[in-house]
């Protein structure tokens, strides 16, 4: 049979390199890998290879009787189109691993990223910038410039509907209008939206349209030119900035099966960075929310013996890391997970992981119903010594997992974006007030990252509005992108040009404003935009139209549809169903009485204003030393007043 000599050379190498680490008894195997390398070489320090691939692959002949780890040293940043694949016979053999690591003194990056370069001034009056997209991107979802996520451009949809051809969807008869009419998107309405959100034919929105570009912190990839386009935040140098477009989505993939998993890998000191979801992704969120969850920058299945030791996961259009499903075995420790998108670790059908003295933050911000980790029908899961700050609500949520299987302790939990009292505890970050909670001293290295400089804040998401007399109620989500320092207050402006300012933690407080003054009749939407200490960010996008009016058959809300209590020392945990109308305004608060004793308690917040029948009000009180046989009251308020009481009996 007949060989290219290139491939003999190559093969023989490998070969004879397995032969000397075998005969080297007592020696640690080791490989060495850099960009300057080349995968000719046999991988020694003074001749290193140049793929982390190939690195895997000369493994292969060394692991099937270990005596010792394996130790592939990387160095070096390595752009990732397709994702580095192991599978069960990459693993580690005889209890011992095979370790990926950072070489002495440096700090190895697998990019799935383009550094984008050559800007020029598009246009002055709407500070637009344009340059060359890099070769080698073909598509992408995901800037970031200076570490900070730039947004597609966004806008309202004010065009009539047609259904196309097969009546699968609405779609503008005005889309082949648009510059790449092909790239231009029309989502439906976010799954928190309300208010004017819910009002009319969906999609409301068009996003990632040419047409859209001039509001700050936006970009449009116009592909067929192969331009990338921009406009600057405040403070932000187009020629001294880093920015980065995104293409790949997984960087590393490992999956074995029930019967031969992947075992024994560790990979430590690593930074994975830049990835963003495929094309397919915006195909399913055009039609509706997409069904399961989309692919992690890392991810294992069926295997064990993971672990992610002082590793980075940064920069991310995607989620994380995924553990599972079939994962038993695995362990995250020191590891920064910092702007991520989505989920930062999920761990799914999966068993004995343990994650600690990691940080957790400006994660899941694309979502609002998600978190920084997720627990799907998993055991035996510790996450302990672990801190979560800049999340939208939740830092830990179980799926099909409950605590009891699982051990949560002495995590240090900042308030989420979207706060309020009386989280379940299994929520709430008000738990972790122990001195010594969160990252221990050893670790404290994982709080020194910075994510991005100091700049404004993202846009409020999901502004909605409701009309009332002579006034408009108006609420937003508040950005988890804070530009490095706290949001301080918002403004929002009307259409007709009125705008108020209210401090952020009063907007905490309700979960609304009440903007007052307009007058009835007339069609008015608003805009909501965050300043913290450097300034104030971008207006979000506007809300449908509104019409303030004075309601003749305005009236208090019924009683709650459905309402429980359950009482345990001292803490009262209350779960309300929302009336089934709102009696013509929408409801602000809820009171909750014990009777005979009258102790009453007005929940008020996002989450009250959110509330429908599928997430209900949960809040637990303190102070709630209920008997059996007592009474609890509790009734909606809306701008007509308080309702009737739904009335509940505490069973002895």
């Amino acid at each position: 049979m007949f060989f290219p000599m290139a491939l003999a050379q190559s093969a023989f190498t490998a070969r004879l390199f397995a032969l000397v680490l075998a005969s080297a008894t007592g020696v640690r195997a080791s490989l060495w890998v850099s960009p300057k390398g080349d995968d000719r070489n046999p991988g020694s320090e003074e001749q290193p290879l140049r793929t982390i691939e190939r690195a895997r692959d000369l493994v292969r002949t060394l692991n099937h009787d270990m005596s010792d780890d394996i130790t592939v040293f990387i160095g070096g940043t390595y752009q990732v189109a397709r994702p580095i694949e192991f599978g069960p016979e990459d693993s580690g053999t005889n209890g011992f691993s095979i370790v990926y690591t950072a070489a002495p003194g440096e700090h190895p990056v697998l990019t799935g990223g383009f550094r984008v370069g050559g800007w020029t001034l598009a246009d002055r009056s709407r500070s637009l910038w344009w340059a060359p997209a890099p070769e080698g991107l073909a598509d992408s979802r995901d800037l970031f410039v200076n570490g900070v996520p730039a947004s597609r451009t966004r806008g309202r949809l004010l065009q009539a509907f047609a259904r196309d051809t097969a009546g699968a969807s609405d779609i503008p008869e005005s889309k082949p209008h648009w510059k790449n009419p092909d790239d231009v998107l029309f989502p439906p309405a976010e799954a928190a939206a309300i208010w004017s959100e819910r009002l009319g034919t969906p999609p409301f929105f068009v996003v990632n349209a040419f047409e859209l570009l001039g509001t700050p912190g936006e970009w449009y990839f116009d592909r067929p030119a192969g331009r990338i386009y921009y406009t600057p935040r405040y403070g932000e140098d187009m020629a001294a900035a880093d920015v980065e477009a995104a293409q790949a989505g997984t960087l590393i993939e490992g999956n074995g099966t029930q019967v031969r998993p992947v075992t024994g890998l560790i990979f430590k000191g690593i930074r994975f960075e830049y990835t963003s979801l495929p094309r397919s992704f915006d195909v399913d969120y055009t039609r509706s929310r997409p069904a399961g969850a989309p692919a992690a920058a890392v991810r294992f299945t069926f295997a064990g013996g993971i672990q992610f030791l002082e590793d980075e996961f940064v920069h991310l259009g995607t989620p994380a890391l995924d553990l599972g499903p079939g994962l038993e075995g695995g362990t995250v420790e020191a590891c920064v997970f910092g702007d991520i998108s989505w989920t930062a670790l999920r761990i799914a059908d999966a068993s004995q992981v343990r994650v600690d003295n990691s940080r957790f933050s400006y994660v899941d911000f694309a979502q609002d119903d998600g978190a920084a980790i997720e627990l799907d029908h998993s055991q035996a899961v510790v996450i302990e010594h672990d801190q979560f700050d800049h999340y939208p609500r939740f830092a830990i949520l179980p799926q099909g997992s409950q605590f009891g299987a699982n051990h949560k302790a002495m995590n240090l939990m900042m308030p989420p974006a979207i706060d309020f009292d009386g989280r379940p505890p299994e929520q709430d970050p008000r738990d972790s007030a122990a001195p010594d909670a969160g990252v221990l001293a050893a670790y404290r290295s994982v709080l020194a990252e910075r994510f991005c400089s100091p700049t404004v804040p993202h846009a409020p998401g999901n502004v909605s509005a409701a009309p009332g007399d002579r006034l408009a109620y108006v609420t937003w989500d508040p950005p988890c992108l804070d530009g490095s320092s706290a949001v301080e207050s918002y403004t929002v402006a009307s259409s007709g040009g009125a705008t108020i300012t209210v401090t952020a933690a009063a907007f905490r407080k309700t979960g609304y404003v009440i903007f007052s003054g307009l007058e009835n009749g007339h069609a008015m939407n608003f805009t909501v935009a965050a300043t913290n200490a450097t300034g104030a960010g971008p207006h979000s996008i506007p809300t449908a139209n509104v019409i303030p009016q004075r309601k003749k058959k305005h009236k208090p809300p019924p009683p709650p549809k459905a309402a429980s209590v359950e009482t345990s020392g001292g803490l009262a945990r209350i779960e309300i169903i929302p009336p089934v109308s709102d009696g013509g305004s929408p409801v602000l608060a809820y009171s909750v009485a014990s009777l005979p004793s009258v102790k009453w308690v007005l929940l008020e917040g996002w989450d009250v204003i959110h509330s429908n029948a599928a997430d209900p009000v949960v809040r637990t009180i303190g102070g709630y030393s209920l008997g059996p046989g007592s009474t609890i009251a509790i009734s909606a308020t809306n701008a007509a007043g308080e309702g009737k009481a739904a009335t509940l009996k505490l069973q002895r």
